[in-house]
């Protein structure tokens, strides 16, 4: 009768350790009709009371697994027993599932029950604080942790340290960790790992010293944190030392390492270290990750052109391309500005259908359009996304601002905001640059509110351009009072206020605070030497301009660029001295543009020296034959030197060769709305009063002495 119930006993606990492996089956395939049958039939055999037990919480796994969590809290209800593994399974099920408020009140039931936590159920609880980013409830199971004496679990332990890295409490982390009589490799990744998500890159650098000091041996994770690190830190040094330890390992060949050592390499500037990497051991892998992490980095450091080579080889290689491969490279599209290549890789992109599943690479796509200058592109791109997020509305926003069309931008703003879309800082300033170009002043205040209304305040980028905005719209005393409230200007915010002084001529003004940027110890940058150019030109002040331009290398190691030799010659050409801005065209290092000409050009016409008008219209016409603002500027010059039959034969050339003067225009903003006014419009809904009042006007005008001159005028008998 023993040996029967012996054997009786041995095959119940053969069919429950079937019925249990069934259960994992069908939570790791997260299988429910198979879940619910083996419950239907656990229901009806006659099981034990600690087998039902086991098996009903193995039943309950199963359910959380298969997302049915309404089924497996309606399980735990009914169950007549419950032991730690019951309530940890419903503690972990509601996190996995979102529920993370019912994981907080099981947590609290469980102890309001008198059953004492384990290890699986307080790591599952602080997984809880986590998700509920609570510090003060880690705290409170952390305490309850330190009373029922499992500070010494190396599991648990692992856990808080991970938690509180995770909850931005790295001091905590850091002294569970120091405390901590036992540790592993585990832990050491998660302190490593903790350190460098909380930005403190050279704690976890040295952590990975210590781990390998104290005999420990790194491992993937390892070695992937702590190049994370020294990627952030940018430390080429550190990043050998780390390169080092990975070939003392064999490691280099591996794709997950090797991959994090290219990135690492790429984020400190040391490309030649990458692509060594990359050659030794990635250029004929067939997986994408080493290919992704290089063409990223020759991108991160603006080597477009060896990004787009690199793809290309990848092609010849049939290596799949993949989102971050397609994100990166339109990104070094946008940057080399090649519409040709972009087009090709859009075709590429359509036939994978990556387009149609990541927004991502719809807004790398639609940037890299904005970038070659193709807004309609950018607008297709736009108009075909299914669905839109900030960057897409960005993206747009900037395009049209960039691209000069800023009534397009400001139109996509406010349709952006009546579909419910927040603003970012971006698109507020690529708006007020629309705003201070169209000298929307009223517009540019409704967004200064918006900024306070939406917590930007502090954004550097919308401070900056509302400055501009206030300046180019004429209140130059609101460009004052923004920039007097910016807590921590930077370059560009000093900048913006320099140019609103110089566009208002308070050159003065202008150079005075140029002077207090110095001592403040805030380095120039190129647009602010322009900016003080441009202030000396416009004051007349050639001694000072000159000064400023010739600092630029010595002082401040910058190199001019065409707008500041422009500059020069504007402010040499200004005073009369054409002789000198002859000759510093002449001496210049680099091949003059059509913009520099035109300075003298225009120069030339204020102090009617025709000859020398010559010359600079010549170089400009050999370049832009169609520029028609070469032929109206030598052709005012001729007349106003007396020289008519001239004029009159270069506005004849004007004619032959199809060259048509854009019209010029002036436009008040109205109630929100934009008048534009062209010369003898006819097309105005209001023109027979506006005639009228100038009319009016000119009548005012002659009577308080004004004579109009027209000296620059052909008549229509000429």
């Amino acid at each position: 009768m023993l040996e029967t119930s012996v054997s009786s006993e041995a095959s119940i606990k053969a069919q429950v350790q079937k019925l249990v492996d069934l259960l994992h089956v069908c939570a790791d395939e997260e299988l429910l009709d198979e879940s619910k049958a083996i419950h239907g039939y656990i229901l009806k055999s006659d099981f034990s009371d600690n087998n039902l037990l086991l098996l009903l919480n193995h039943v309950s796994h199963a359910y959380s697994k298969c997302s049915e969590f309404g089924s497996c809290q309606v399980l735990f209800d009914k169950m007549l027993q419950k032991n730690v593994f019951s309530w940890t399974v419903m503690i972990v099920g509601s996190i996995e599932n979102g529920f993370f408020y019912d994981g907080f009140k099981y947590f609290r039931e469980m102890l309001e029950y008198g059953m004492l936590p384990d290890g699986f159920a307080y790591s599952a609880a602080l997984r809880l604080c986590v998700a509920l980013g609570s510090l003060e409830l880690c705290k409170m199971v952390h305490a309850q942790i330190v009373v029922r004496g499992f500070t010494s679990n190396v599991i648990i332990n692992t856990s808080l340290l991970n938690i509180y890295a995770k909850l931005g409490n790295v001091e905590a982390s850091s002294l569970v960790f120091n405390s901590m009589s036992e540790r592993n490799a585990v832990s050491w990744n998660t302190i490593i790992s903790g350190l460098t998500a909380n930005g403190l890159h050279l704690e976890a650098f040295n952590r990975f010293l210590e781990m390998k000091n104290k005999g420990f041996s790194p491992d993937v994770y390892t070695l992937v944190g702590v190049m994370k690190a020294v990627g952030s830190l940018g430390d080429i040094g550190k990043g050998k030392v780390v390169h080092s330890c990975v070939c003392e390992l064999g490691m280099d060949s591996n794709v997950v390492v090797g991959t994090a050592l290219i990135d690492m390499y790429a984020e400190c500037g040391a490309l030649c270290e990458a692509k060594t990497v990359f050659d030794s051991n990635f250029s004929n892998c067939g997986v994408n990750m080493p290919w992704n992490a290089m063409i990223s980095g020759y991108t991160r450091c603006r080597c477009s052109q060896e990004a787009l080579q690199l793809y290309v080889n990848m092609c010849k290689k049939n290596v799949r391309s993949d989102i971050y491969t397609y994100c990166s490279l339109f990104d070094a599209i946008a940057e080399s500005k090649c519409s040709k290549f972009l087009m090709e890789v859009h075709a590429a992109v359509l036939k994978s259908e990556y387009d149609n599943i990541s927004l991502s690479v719809q807004n790398a796509i639609a940037d890299a359009y904005a970038k070659c200058g193709s807004l309609e592109g950018v607008r297709k791109i736009f108009d075909r996304m299914e669905q839109r997020d900030i960057v897409s509305w960005t993206t747009l926003v900037t395009a049209y601002s960039q691209g000069s069309q800023w009534e397009a931008a400001i139109a996509v703003f406010s349709q952006m905001r009546e579909e419910g879309c927040a603003v970012n800082q971006y698109t507020l300033a690529s708006t007020l640059v629309a705003c201070a170009s169209l000298c929307y002043l009223e517009y540019g205040r409704q967004l200064h509110g918006l900024q306070y209304k939406t917590g930007l305040q502090n954004e550097s980028c919308i401070e900056s351009a509302l400055v501009d905005m206030y300046a180019k719209c004429g209140s130059i005393t609101e460009a004052e009072k923004v920039f007097g409230c910016i807590s921590n200007a930077d370059a560009v915010s000093w900048t913006a206020m320099i140019s609103g002084y110089a566009q208002h001529g308070s050159v003065f003004c202008a150079l005075e605070l140029f002077k207090k940027m110095e001592q403040l110890g805030i380095k120039p940058t190129a647009v602010t030497l322009l900016s003080i150019l441009f202030a000396c030109s416009h004051g007349g002040l050639v001694k000072e301009g000159l000064h400023f331009f010739w600092s630029m290398g010595k002082r401040y190691n910058l190199v001019p660029e065409m707008q500041h030799y422009a500059c020069v010659v504007d402010l040499l050409g200004r005073v009369g001295l054409l002789i000198e801005a002859f000759e510093f065209i002449g001496k210049m290092p680099v091949e003059p543009d059509e913009m520099v000409w035109q300075s003298l050009l225009s120069a030339c016409r204020i102090h009617r020296d025709s000859e020398l008008g010559e010359i600079a219209a010549k170089k400009i016409l050999s370049v832009c034959p169609q520029y028609s603002a070469t032929y109206v500027l030598l052709s005012n010059t001729y007349m106003e030197t007396g020289n008519f039959r001239e004029g009159i034969d270069l506005r004849n050339v004007m004619k032959k060769q199809g060259v048509k003067k854009e019209p010029g225009f002036s436009w008040i903003t109205i109630n929100g709305k934009a008048h534009k006014f062209y010369a003898s419009d006819q097309e105005h809904p209001e023109k027979k009063s506006i005639y009228l009042m100038l009319e009016e006007l000119r009548v005012d005008m002659k009577a308080l002495g004004y004579k109009p001159d027209f000296r620059s005028v052909l008549t229509s008998g000429d």
